[in-house]
C-alpha cells in the first residue's frame, strides 16, 4: 500500500512530531502565563489549533503534557548533544565544564519549564513524580560525567555526585542570575570552577 512507503510513514512522523511540539509549546506558554492549575487542555488545544481529543490521545492528561515538557526542556537545553561529547574528553575540568554548561543551558533557555514544574508539583502529586523523573535524569548524567572522570585516573571527591547535583540546582542559577544579576557566562563560568575546586582532589 501508498501509506506503507517509507517517504510517507516518515511525513506521517514528521507531521505527528510537529503537532506535538505545537501542542507542547502552546502549554509552554499558557503554564507560565495563566499557571498549570488554572490552564484547562480545552485553551491549550485552542492555542495550539487541535482538538482537545488529540492531546489526550497522544498524552492522556495534563499530567501528561508537562511530562513532555520534561522532554522538551531536554531537547531545548541542547542536553542530547552535551552528553554526546563525554566521551570524546578525557580532561577532568572540561568535563566538568559540560555540566556547568548545561546547567547554564536549563536556565538560560527553559528557566520557565523548571518553574512550571515547580508549581505544578505543588498541587498534583503526579506532577511531582514527574519533576522527580526530571531531576533522576539529571543525576544520572552528572554520575555518568563523575565516572567518566574517574576512568581517567583522576582522583574524585567521594561524594561528587551529591555535590554536583547540588550546585546544578535551578535555584543556585536564579540566585546569582535572576537576583544577583550575573550573566549567564558569569555564572557558567563560576560554576565550572566551583566543580573543579569542590570535587577534584
Amino acid at each position: 500500500m501508498p501509506e506503507d512507503l517509507p517517504g510517507i510513514v516518515r511525513l506521517r512522523d514528521r507531521r505527528e512530531a510537529m503537532t506535538l511540539r505545537t501542542i507542547l509549546t502552546a502549554a509552554r506558554g499558557l503554564f507560565t502565563e495563566r499557571g498549570y492549575a488554572r490552564t484547562p487542555i480545552r485553551l491549550i488545544a485552542q492555542q495550539a489549533g487541535v482538538s482537545p481529543q488529540t492531546i489526550y490521545a497522544h498524552f492522556g492528561s495534563k499530567a501528561g503534557v508537562l511530562t513532555g515538557l520534561v522532554d522538551l526542556l531536554d531537547d531545548e537545553a541542547g542536553l542530547p548533544d552535551l552528553i554526546r561529547t563525554v566521551d570524546d574528553l578525557d580532561d577532568p575540568r572540561e568535563l566538568l565544564g559540560l555540566l556547568a554548561r548545561a546547567a547554564r543551558q536549563i536556565g538560560e533557555r527553559c528557566g520557565d519549564i523548571v518553574a512550571i514544574l515547580r508549581s505544578g508539583a505543588a498541587v498534583e502529586p503526579d506532577i511531582a513524580a514527574t519533576q522527580a523523573e526530571g531531576w533522576r535524569r539529571n543525576r544520572l548524567a552528572v554520575e555518568m560525567v563523575i565516572r567518566r572522570i574517574r576512568d581517567t585516573g583522576t582522583p574524585v571527591d567521594p561524594r561528587a555526585g551529591d555535590v554536583v547535583a547540588a550546585l546544578m540546582r535551578p535555584g543556585v542559577h536564579n540566585s546569582l542570575v535572576i537576583e544577583a544579576g550575573w550573566s549567564h557566562d558569569e555564572y557558567e563560568s563560576w560554576l565550572a570552577e566551583t566543580l573543579a575546586g569542590t570535587v577534584l582532589t
